[in-house]
C-alpha cells in the first residue's frame, strides 16, 4: 500500500521499545500523510484515529528494522511509534524497510516544505 497517495500499511506495536513486545502488533491500520497532519486510522474502526498535526512534529526517523518501525517525536517531547509494512499480507517480522523508508522520506519532505 505504498504509492503516490501517501498512505501506508501500519500498526501500533505493543511497546515502543525494541524488545520482543515492540515487535508485536497491537492494532493494524493505515498511516496517512495529508497537507496538515499524519493520521493513523485503525482497520474496521477497531480503535481511535490518531492525528498528529505537522506543526506539532519535531522529527520523524527510522526506529528499528525487524519489523520496520518509524518514530514520530512531537515538539512537546512525546513519541509515537508505528510499524510500517509494504502490504497487509507482509509478516510483522519482515525486515524489508522500503515502505517505512518511503513514509519517513515523504513526511520529512512535507515538514521541510512548510
Amino acid at each position: 500500500m505504498t504509492s503516490g497517495n501517501n498512505r501506508w500499511v501500519a500498526s501500533v506495536p505493543v511497546s515502543s521499545g525494541t524488545s520482543f513486545a515492540g515487535r508485536l502488533a497491537l492494532l493494524g491500520g493505515t498511516l496517512a500523510l495529508t497537507d496538515e497532519e499524519v493520521t493513523f486510522t485503525p482497520v474496521a474502526g477497531l480503535g481511535r484515529v490518531r492525528r498528529i498535526a505537522l506543526v506539532d512534529i519535531e522529527a520523524v526517523a527510522a526506529h528499528a528494522d525487524t519489523p520496520p518501525r518509524l518514530r514520530i517525536t512531537t515538539r512537546t517531547g512525546g513519541r509515537v511509534v508505528f510499524m510500517v509494512l509494504s502490504s497487509r499480507t507482509t509478516m510483522v517480522w519482515s525486515s524489508d524497510p522500503s515502505a517505512r523508508d518511503e513514509a519517513v522520506a515523504r513526511i520529512n519532505a512535507r515538514l521541510a516544505a512548510d
